[in-house]
């Protein structure tokens, strides 16, 4: 039997990079991001390494590229959530656990690295749409529009930073085990909801 990789595959452009993306993604999630080399993407999804570099150029191309398919679920996710509050009360926890589950994924690594190299995100911010929901059913006169995006960005910085180096500062508070990472989500989420209810 041939070998994936030496069985021609005709494939659009879009379902290539569909496909390479897919690969790049299992490879990230199962392994790290420093196991998501071109080669391996290759392997993963059946083709050579020239498939990958055609269309995205090299490796950096190809994790920036992972990084902002990454984004854009999030993006996604975050939109459904802010739909259901149309109806409802604001679900703080369950944009909270979004987040969350993006970057214990591999996409914080990920993130970081590129960053490091230079990479800018030049889209929306990725919080924007839930600030005005929010400040619409805020309960708390005392808690500004400027108080919430920054409460939210201080929330963003610790989800994205836990998945690397949660460990290391919860044994620095005296907290030795992974499972206390529920506590400081459980904190984060009740701070948020304080914030917009009324004083008592």
């Amino acid at each position: 039997m041939q070998d994936r990789q030496n069985q021609r595959v005709r494939r659009s452009p879009e379902e290539a990079r569909a496909l390479i993306i897919a690969s790049a993604e299992t490879i990230l999630l199962r392994e790290g991001v420093q196991a998501v080399q071109v080669r391996a993407v290759a392997r993963e999804a059946g083709m050579t390494d020239a498939g990958i570099t055609h269309h995205f150029g090299n490796r950096e191309g190809l994790l920036t590229a992972l990084l902002d398919n990454g984004a854009r679920k999030t993006r996604e996710a975050i939109s459904e959530t802010v739909q259901s509050w149309v109806e409802e009360e604001p679900d703080i926890a369950r944009l909270v656990e979004t987040l969350h589950d993006l970057y214990r994924g591999g996409y914080a690594a990920l993130a970081l690295q590129l960053y490091n190299s230079g990479w800018q995100d030049t889209g929306q911010p990725l919080l924007e749409p839930v600030v005005a929901p929010l400040m619409a059913r805020n309960k708390n006169p005392q808690t500004s529009e400027e108080d919430l995006r920054g409460a939210l960005a201080s929330l963003h910085q610790w989800l994205a930073l836990e998945p690397l180096f949660g460990s290391p500062f919860r044994r620095s508070a005296g907290l030795k085990q992974n499972s206390k990472v529920k506590l400081q989500l459980a904190w984060w989420i009740n701070s948020i909801e304080a914030m917009l209810r009324p004083n008592t």
